[in-house]
């Protein structure tokens, strides 16, 4: 952390070096963040909770692969599914398991007997035990009393232990729940001693930051140094947001889907969180975001769900550049333009000829595509060229397009 001065050089700090350059403001001892060096953990959940948005359907190979290529990435933790949907489900944990990954293996239980047993039987490393957590779950979806869930948690918890799980309290819709029953709750697990991480679960994606922050330093202050895990949907946008807060808040770990997969509008996109943790924040991810890349656009092949080509980290067109003026800058020094460089990613830049484009992407597209550099007077009347046909067909030219214009032109290649 650095103390913010009128001559601090922006050009050295933990904001910038050749790959990226974020703002020095994440960085300085005024904004009491203490998150730089920390190590933040991922719990990608794709193969469960990605897998419930309707009309996904990963079959056995498909999941096989994607559990490798997630622990290629360096993903802590794999949720690998919900055993109790079906036998198919089943044979394919067990196969992930048999893997044998770096990555610690999970499955989602809900606190019966039957359902911790089957995750003992399959050999997965932990158990994800579901409890509802929230006052509108417990009136109106179970009908169940406050103490009639504690009793429910502890009892599963203790057979989770018994049976050498790693033990995970995911509180559903923890975001509602009633303050002094989950204080109750939590104290109690972590007093028997029988809860190894704590989930805190914005369940309807219903929650903005602020009240995230409360919470979470609420919960942590309740379970000491018990990890604290954030699982966050999307229904307001604030995915990412809350668990980054939450993180700041002193969350150990982030459960997440590739591309943010999932039912209604998601979750908190994997690939997203885990550059801004390393980037705005300084967290040690541990985290390859090339092979990070790979897995999140598999995934996208793999659901055959449509993502916009604004997607950050992992739309297609998220390093594609039409405009001329910053093209133009993007020639000089793309750190003018972006934040995080395409090759990070593994990925490079594509320059578009459209009716916002000028010379500079004229120019680019000269050298892309193997021709000699004219004079100025020329590359003015391509930009002007290429401007007419761009309106004419009410969109971006294609190469063959342009290589007419060029041919038009008597431009010849190198």
């Amino acid at each position: 952390m650095v103390k913010i001065h009128d001559t601090l050089d922006l050009e050295r700090g933990p904001w910038v070096n050749d790959k990226w350059w974020v703002s020095q403001y994440n960085f300085v001892q005024e904004n009491e963040l203490n998150t730089a060096g920390r190590k933040v953990e991922f719990h990608d959940s794709t193969l469960r909770d990605g897998e419930q948005a309707a009309g996904v359907a990963f079959n056995k190979a498909d999941k096989l692969h994607i559990a490798r290529l997630l622990d290629k990435a360096g993903v802590q933790y794999i949720e690998a599914g919900f055993p109790a949907v079906s036998e198919a489900d089943q044979k394919t944990i067990e196969a992930i398991v048999q893997e044998g990954l770096d990555a610690k293996i999970t499955v989602l239980s809900r606190a019966t007997v039957g359902d911790i047993e089957l995750a003992h039987k399959l050999g997965v490393w932990g158990a994800i035990i579901e409890l509802p957590a929230s006052y509108p779950r417990l009136k109106y979806q179970f009908g169940w009393e406050e103490e009639q869930v504690i009793k429910k948690t502890l009892d599963a918890l203790y057979l989770a232990k018994e049976k050498g799980l790693y033990a995970y309290l995911f509180m559903i819709d923890s975001t509602r729940g009633r303050y002094g029953f989950m204080e109750k709750l939590l104290k109690s697990a972590v007093t028997e001693g029988i809860v190894d991480r704590v989930s805190l679960v914005d369940t309807n994606g219903c929650i903005n930051p602020t009240g995230m922050r409360f919470l979470a330093q609420q919960v942590k202050g309740w379970i000491g140094d018990i990890p604290l895990e954030v699982h966050c949907h999307n229904d307001m946008g604030l995915a990412v947001a809350n668990s980054l807060t939450a993180v700041e808040a002193g969350a150990n770990s982030i459960a997440s889907t590739l591309n943010g997969l999932g039912q209604r509008a998601g979750n908190a996109p994997t690939e997203e969180l885990a550059v801004a943790a390393q980037l705005l924040y300084g967290c040690e991810t541990g985290i390859d975001f090339k092979a990070l890349y790979e897995v999140a656009k598999e995934v996208q092949q793999m659901s055959k769900w449509q993502f916009p080509p604004n997607k950050p980290v992992s739309g297609d067109g998220i390093y594609t550049w039409e405009a001329g003026i910053p093209t133009a800058a993007l020639m000089k020094n793309p750190h003018t333009v972006e934040p995080v460089q395409p090759e990070v990613f593994g990925r490079s830049h594509k320059i578009v000829l459209g009716k916002k484009s000028g010379k500079a992407n004229v120019i680019w597209k000269l050298d892309e595509l193997g021709f000699a550099k004219p004079t100025d007077e020329v590359i003015a009347e391509l930009v002007q060229a290429v401007k007419n046909r761009a309106v004419e067909k009410n969109g971006p030219l294609t190469d063959e397009e342009y290589v007419e214009i060029l041919n038009a032109a008597g431009i010849e290649r190198v």
